[in-house]
């Protein structure tokens, strides 16, 4: 069975085969090369991928109902977006040492609630974060968060301090897209 998805403007196939016949993604082409195609492979024996989406050209209407497989993220460092288990993000940047005024951490749980701030390492070698935050774009200086990170592989724990108290989880989301 192969399954194709859209991404940056590139078709990709994802065959998922039993045993040796599963082949890693290869991409195919741009869906603008063809009206009636997705793209075109070098294996003549592969199945022609369905086309994913309503809007792809040549699709005829035809969803896919079933959805492939996202690639998992591969960054191990701290720098990623993170996402609880409310689906609450949490995206770390660089460092930016030498600007200590960018902002390198936003926090939003999608329903209004954002966050915006720095983390780095304390004067103890520790990691904290501290964010100011606004609910529906007006200023929530009583939310404004203070707390301390740790990483372990893919999961990162924050202890807030201030705003809000207790622990919070994250588990690796997406990298961040190198600038």
């Amino acid at each position: 069975m192969a399954l194709a998805l859209v991404g940056g403007g590139v078709w990709f196939a994802f065959g998922h085969g039993d045993g040796d016949d599963a082949k890693a993604p290869t991409a195919q082409g741009s869906p603008g090369t063809s009206e009636t195609t997705p793209g075109v492979t070098d294996d003549p024996t592969a199945p022609e991928p369905p086309v994913a989406g309503p809007s792809a050209e040549g699709s005829a209407g035809e969803e896919s109902s079933s959805v492939p497989d996202l690639p998992t993220p591969t960054g191990t460092g701290l720098q990623a977006v993170w996402r609880a288990p409310d689906s609450t993000m949490l995206a770390l940047g660089d460092a930016y040492k030498d600007e200590p005024r960018r902002v390198n951490a936003v926090l939003s749980d999608g329903n209004g609630f954002e966050c915006k701030g720095r983390w780095q390492k304390d004067d103890g070698g520790g990691l904290v974060v501290a964010l100011l935050c606004e609910q529906d774009g007006t200023k929530a200086e009583d939310k404004d968060r203070l707390g301390e990170i740790e990483q372990s592989g893919d999961t990162l724990t924050v202890t807030w301090k201030k705003g809000t108290t207790g622990t919070e989880s994250f588990e690796r989301f997406r990298d961040m897209d190198p600038a």
